[in-house]
């Protein structure tokens, strides 16, 4: 990490992001992270595409606040009318896809920026656990909304992640699919966001 200073723009092949004025280098993501986006940003678009609502998801798009603070969510939702009543272009939802290098920021200082950005849902998925948890906006803060899990076993997960989930959603609800509060009518199985029987492709 380094200072942000005055250039402005970050002289590094790989993505970067920039948070209260400290540039932090973006590993490049593993092949379930990668499938997983896919997975939601099809799933999205295919309902938006039918025509009930006038949104697209967008994959990791640079998310500018200021000149000291700009994110790359993995996958962003916009909807014309959150941008009418918002007046500005902000995303409706942003998704983020945990990572042993990144997991800490997404849930303490990303989740501060979405906040203030006024960014309505915040979507953490964590690839070794299988889990989706949704935090929406209260009072200018995220709140706990709903944390959706498939069956996973216990030894496929770090101790110190298990020890920090199991502390902080110690009731997950263990579902086969959901439906997104702003989107009623769409229909999401869990086992297709977590679907990675094409992997072997690559």
């Amino acid at each position: 990490m380094r200072d942000y200073a005055s250039d402005n723009f970050i002289s590094d092949e790989r993505r970067s992001e920039i948070i209260d004025g400290k540039i932090y280098l973006m590993a490049t993501p593993n092949e379930e992270h990668v499938q997983i986006q896919g997975n939601l940003f099809s799933i999205f678009n295919q309902y938006f595409k039918q025509g009930k609502k006038k949104c697209i998801a967008v994959l990791a798009r640079d998310l500018y606040i200021n000149a000291k603070n700009y994110l790359v969510p993995d996958l962003l939702i916009y909807c014309q009318n959150n941008n009418e009543k918002k007046n500005r272009k902000v995303p409706l939802i942003v998704v983020e896809i945990l990572s042993d290098s990144t997991w800490r920021r997404d849930f303490t200082v990303k989740m501060k920026k979405y906040a203030e950005m006024g960014i309505e849902e915040y979507w953490i998925i964590d690839q070794n656990t299988q889990r989706l948890i949704i935090f929406k906006l209260e009072n200018s803060i995220y709140e706990k909304n709903k944390s959706y899990k498939l069956p996973w076993e216990d030894e496929e997960m770090p101790e110190k992640v298990k020890n920090y989930f199991s502390k902080l959603f110690p009731e997950d609800e263990i579902i086969k699919e959901f439906s997104p509060a702003f989107f009623p009518e769409l229909v999401i199985s869990l086992e297709d966001i977590f679907n990675f029987e094409n992997l072997d492709i690559l």
